[in-house]
């Protein structure tokens, strides 16, 4: 009897003390690394609340956004932010809280002149972009070839490296101008680029969100814990 006790026991407390794996990227001004290795940007703050209000036990890893990306989809105690909220994407996670919104933007280099007034006659150019991001699954959702139109990078320092040592092969680049405003703050080697044409879609919305197979104990917390923070 004692023993059956003990089982039900820790079965029943075993979820509460369950820790999941919070994964983010670099992405300025909203969260990265700065000089001393300390995430910083303005969705932090309310991430590390929304958590802290939570209860819930986390470890937090910044990846390039292809794995973080991919562990939230592969890993049932795994969340992520800040992930904007797409049809593609809503029945693969569950969403948690809006934290944010951001615009984005074609840009090509300024020597270059290119001039575009609709995302159709971006279809003519050679177009970097993040791997599984938000303008990535635009574009395919908009017609764009991935074998031809797009080229397909890991991580945003990869698209900065490219547009650095080998802007011959790209035409234009999609980036968040908030993101894009930081780094030439910080490399003035970016001041070449302009941006032509912002994306047609309003402000998307950066979440917080996690696996769709996320422990629902776990959940029930998440939730309570950033709602306090509304």
């Amino acid at each position: 009897m004692r023993t059956i006790l003990t089982l039900s026991l820790l079965l029943f407390l075993q979820p509460c003390f369950a820790a999941i794996t919070v994964v983010t990227e670099n992405f300025p001004n909203f969260q990265y690394l700065d000089e001393n290795g300390v995430l910083t940007g303005t969705v932090v703050d309310k991430v590390k609340s929304g958590l802290e209000k939570s209860g819930v036990d986390y470890k937090l890893s910044v990846n390039s956004w292809s794995i973080s990306y991919n562990a939230a989809l592969r890993d049932s105690n795994t969340c992520i932010f800040s992930m904007a909220r797409l049809p593609a994407r809503e029945d693969k996670f569950t969403w948690i809280a809006q934290i944010g919104g951001f615009s984005a933007s074609f840009y090509s280099f300024k020597s270059e002149q290119l001039k575009i007034a609709s995302i159709d006659e971006a279809k003519k150019y050679r177009i970097a972009v993040l791997k599984n991001n938000y303008s990535h699954i635009y574009l395919k959702e908009n017609g764009f070839d991935e074998r031809n139109q797009l080229i397909l990078l890991d991580s945003f320092d990869n698209i900065y490296d490219v547009l650095k040592s080998r802007r011959s092969s790209i035409d234009l680049v999609i980036l968040s101008d908030e993101q894009f405003k930081y780094e030439r703050d910080n490399d003035n080697t970016l001041e070449n680029l302009k941006p032509i044409l912002k994306l047609p879609v309003g402000t998307p919305q950066l979440f917080f969100a996690c696996n769709k197979n996320i422990n629902p104990v776990t959940l029930e917390k998440l939730n309570k814990g950033f709602a306090a923070n509304d």
